[in-house]
């Protein structure tokens, strides 16, 4: 697991979002559309308000931070040009490595707890062969150096339990969920498993006080389908969860989206980054031969625009490589 540190100056609340460890790129969806015609569509009173932002006639006064990552709010620009800084990797990365008993780890979620002042991991492990279904926990002060806490003092691992039993446990994506009453469910995971031992994936949810006793879900499998990580948050602004995760069935390598109000009963899905299908889907000639898809994507609300850190999936050819494509393998 590696961190990447921002180019620019922020405050730790800055970081109370989601980490992820894979190629990264912007994606930025809009609050405001603009037809062909450039005629403004109007939305219905209250839409995109802020809880400090006020309403003035048919103009949105916002308070706080503006995100100038495009010009959807920028009618022009004079003697100014807009900068996009880069992140930086840590030296020290990466900040997790794997243990003896870990031969590899994947997927994980990183949130920042205010109640403690702690950093908190899960991520998932891969023993040897195909093996996988296990997660393990771990902290830290200031989201560099990490320690993974005894949590089954007999065996001496870290990992976290299910109740009942989960043998199948695949990217966990983890919210502290400050808006919920109920002690028990202050924690909240989406995962991928095989309940009733079915041959495909499907979303499951489990809900625990301390982000390490879990209890699954009694309505288990929640959401039809499911590969690879499980993104969810509150949005503040629509009061429900949100999720990011993948399309299907049939298994396609593209980004879909999901609303909730309890975290139990989900919409359907609705492709928000469309992907290249398998089944007859076209692949645009520069990704040839190698084929990039859109893997996942954890997705925030932030400072009046949606962000989303889109993992890409760069595939290699095995044929050899022409003359003049030698350049793609450096890209």
């Amino acid at each position: 697991m590696c961190l990447l540190v921002r180019g620019s100056t922020g405050t730790r609340g800055d970081s109370n979002m989601f980490a992820r460890s894979t190629h990264l790129a912007w994606l930025v969806m809009c609050l405001v559309t603009v037809s062909a015609e450039a005629q403004f569509r109007k939305a219905p009173p209250g839409m995109f308000k802020e809880l400090d932002d006020v309403i003035v006639g048919n103009a949105l006064i916002i308070h706080g931070k503006q995100l100038f990552i495009d010009d959807h709010v920028v009618e022009e620009m004079t003697g100014v040009r807009k900068v996009l800084n880069q992140p930086v990797k840590h030296p020290r990365n990466p900040v997790l490595r794997k243990s003896a008993s870990e031969h590899a780890i994947d997927f994980g979620t990183v949130v920042h707890d205010s109640r403690d002042g702690l950093f908190k991991m899960w991520y998932q492990i891969w023993g040897p062969g195909e093996a996988v279904g296990i997660v393990g926990y771990a902290v830290s002060k200031d989201g560099v150096n990490w320690n993974k806490p005894i949590i089954d003092k007999s065996a001496g691992t870290n990992l976290v339990t299910f109740e009942p039993a989960e043998p199948w446990v695949s990217a966990p994506g983890v919210i502290i969920d400050e808006q919920e009453t109920d002690p028990r469910r202050r924690f909240k995971m989406l995962y991928s498993a095989r309940p009733l031992k079915r041959a495909s994936l499907s979303s499951c949810a489990a809900y625990s006080s301390d982000g390490i006793h879990w209890k699954q879900d009694s309505q288990n499998p929640l959401i039809p389908y499911s590969d690879t990580q499980i993104a969810p948050y509150w949005d503040q602004r629509l009061s429900r969860y949100v999720a990011y995760l993948r399309t299907g069935p049939p298994n396609i390598r593209q980004i879909a989206r999901i609303e909730s109000t309890d975290f139990r009963h989900w919409s359907p899905k609705l492709t928000v980054i469309p992907g290249k299908s398998r089944l007859g889907g076209t692949i645009s000639k520069l990704d040839r031969p190698f084929g990039t898809n859109h893997y996942t994507m954890t997705a925030m609300p932030y400072a009046g625009v949606y962000v989303g850190l889109l993992n890409t999936y760069h595939g290699e050819t095995h044929k050899p490589i022409p003359d003049d494509k030698l350049w793609m393998d450096r890209v």
